[in-house]
């Protein structure tokens, strides 16, 4: 089921013509879920990757996908995150969600 949500451009709110415009969101939703942490969100305290946790972190891309899973299918999201660690040594996290 497609999400919808207020429209956003660089976290503002999207107006067009005095009004605010309501756009499919689960791009948005998925990406506000694995950058929050958990206490964010007054509906629901729990929720939440925290992912800038996990800079320069000791723990590895393994548990980053399995806290991705737990949260994104809690949204009722089905996904099956992968890391990747690029050649700078970055880790990329890839929800892999269909909708």
């Amino acid at each position: 089921m497609i999400r919808h949500d207020l429209g956003l451009i660089n976290n503002d709110i999207l107006i067009q013509n005095n009004d605010v415009i309501f756009v499919e969101s689960d791009t948005q939703h998925i990406a506000d879920c694995i950058n929050s942490y958990a206490g964010w969100w007054k509906e629901n305290p729990t929720a939440g990757v925290g992912i800038t946790q996990y800079l320069k972190s000791r723990q590895n891309g393994q548990t980053l996908a399995r806290i991705a899973k737990l949260q994104l299918t809690a949204d009722g999201y089905n996904c099956r995150p992968t890391t990747t660690i690029d050649s700078n040594g970055q880790l990329i996290l890839n929800p892999n969600v269909t909708i």
